[in-house]
């Protein structure tokens, strides 16, 4: 954690020094070489990244599957029981992992639900939304005004 706070403060000075650094710690800096203007961009380019790589790997042919975290919290069973399905697994784990969704794993850090909680969603203004739509476009996705469902999603 502490490393990727830093990745995040140095990246608000210069893109090279948030690559450098997330380079450094082992997720590979390319796609991390942005400007961070705010805290909703880099809480953008996280997930932008995971995803650039999703759809990369399925274009090199990789099966894998990708979850929406909305389908997981609507209808956890469900989403939970074709995860199950799609690794080859018994369906009936799908409650374990449920039972295992309700612990905060992150307790007693600066991420877990009680201190995330505590915070406001922030005010996205016309110019970040601008600003996190290009973003989106330079990991060859879509704007994230949009709704995106990636091929391959269990949904």
């Amino acid at each position: 954690m502490p490393s990727i706070k830093l990745a995040q403060l140095l990246g608000r000075l210069s893109p090279s020094m948030c690559a450098g650094v997330m380079d450094w710690i082992g997720y590979g800096g390319k796609d991390y070489n942005v400007l961070i203007e705010n805290d909703l961009t880099w809480g953008a380019v996280c997930p932008l990244a995971a995803m650039k790589e999703y759809v990369d790997f399925r274009r090199r042919g990789f099966d894998i599957k990708a979850v929406r975290y909305e389908d997981l919290v609507a209808r956890p069973m469900e989403i939970c029981q074709r995860l199950m399905e799609a690794c080859g697994l018994p369906d009936s784990l799908a409650h374990d992992v449920i039972t295992g969704m309700q612990v905060d794993s992150q307790q007693k850090t600066a991420i877990s639900r009680a201190a995330l909680g505590q915070f406001q969603d922030p005010e996205v203004t016309r110019d970040i939304m601008k600003s996190l739509n290009m973003l989106a476009d330079k990991f060859g996705l879509p704007p994230v005004s949009e709704e995106c469902l990636l091929e391959g999603t269990l949904s």
